[in-house]
């Protein structure tokens, strides 16, 4: 891929010092480059699928150096995209949203008069249905293990309990989590709530239960935050340091946090972010929650989608097991 000095101001969330344009646009002239590069800063609102879309992308576009070295934009067509998808070894769901993400940058190039034509209209994506999600979850016993392993004598052992239950009681979608500010963590009535940004520049509020209360409040209180209600609820800490900085968490922070807290209490260290909202709808769910109050809660468009994280039915008892009999 050839460097183009477009810097991450010019093209929010993308990632590296230097957006790398691909081979195909270099050569295609500075129309196509200039589109190529608006299509992520402009077409694409949400960092998650900005950075999922390049990443599908440049891999879409370093194979197609690979196999068609020298090909021109206008020389793509279906059968090119459909290799491409048939050859790619990741799993249904990773192929489609390659495909997904092809798809929708021809469909730009073709509004901006860059290709004559999307060549991906013909392909069919890879069939793939899913009645069950796949995301590891703590049982109950497990979330309680965790929750009480972690040293609260200092901030970041407060931040981080804090950081858990949020998700676990919330519901949330980790990006909503770090998302928030002090002031998102609020009084309304006699209730404490959640303010949490959601995907598309939604939000919505959430009642806090007693529980995440008791442990935001220790939080904020040692945290010393004050009347400082624009300053991000979930920081940073200096390496191992029992210190805040200031500054926004983020995802890779939290999971690395996550895996390491899950370690040291001797719970399923396959734990990650996404855990503690399948954990804690599964919990909802099983003390008699109903799916559409957990679809509500958790924001979801389709109650499909939060039937993904209805993970009662994954365990068979032994004595299920034993009424097979010879």
């Amino acid at each position: 891929m050839t460097d183009l000095i477009i810097k991450p101001q010019t093209a929010p969330g993308l990632p590296g010092t230097e957006f790398l344009l691909p081979e195909v646009f270099a050569r295609s002239g500075k129309r196509a480059t200039y589109r190529f590069v608006e299509f992520f800063a402009a077409e694409i609102r949400n960092i998650n699928t900005r950075l999922a879309y390049y990443r599908a992308l440049t891999t879409f576009f370093d194979w197609l150096e690979e196999f068609y070295p020298g090909l021109e934009i206008e020389q793509i067509n279906s059968i090119v995209v459909a290799r491409y998808i048939e050859l790619h070894p990741g799993s249904p769901l990773t192929r489609n949203q390659h495909l997904s993400a092809i798809r929708s940058l021809f469909r730009w190039l073709l509004s901006g008069g860059v290709v004559r034509e999307n060549p991906t209209v013909e392909v069919r994506g890879v069939k793939h249905r899913v009645k069950q999600g796949k995301t590891p979850i703590l049982s109950d016993e497990e979330m309680v293990q965790l929750l009480g392993s972690i040293d609260i004598s200092h901030v970041v052992g407060l931040r981080d309990r804090a950081l858990i239950a949020t998700m676990f009681y919330s519901f949330a979608r980790i990006g909503a989590v770090l998302g928030m500010d002090v002031k998102d963590f609020f009084h309304k009535g006699k209730r404490t709530w959640f303010r949490l940004h959601e995907k598309g520049g939604k939000y919505h509020e959430v009642p806090v239960h007693h529980k995440a209360e008791e442990y935001l409040d220790a939080y904020i209180e040692a945290a010393g935050f004050g009347g400082e209600k624009d300053v991000p609820l979930f920081q940073t800490s200096p390496g191992r340091g029992r210190k805040l900085t200031g500054k926004r968490l983020q995802r890779q922070e939290a999971w690395a946090m996550v895996k390491r807290r899950a370690l040291a209490a001797g719970v399923s260290t396959d734990a990650c972010n996404h855990t503690f909202r399948a954990s804690g709808i599964t919990n909802f769910l099983r003390n008699g929650g109903s799916r559409d109050n957990a679809q509500r809660v958790a924001a979801h468009e389709d109650v499909r989608t939060t039937a993904l994280y209805d993970r009662r039915d994954d365990t068979i008892s032994l004595d299920e097991i034993e009424r097979i009999r010879l």
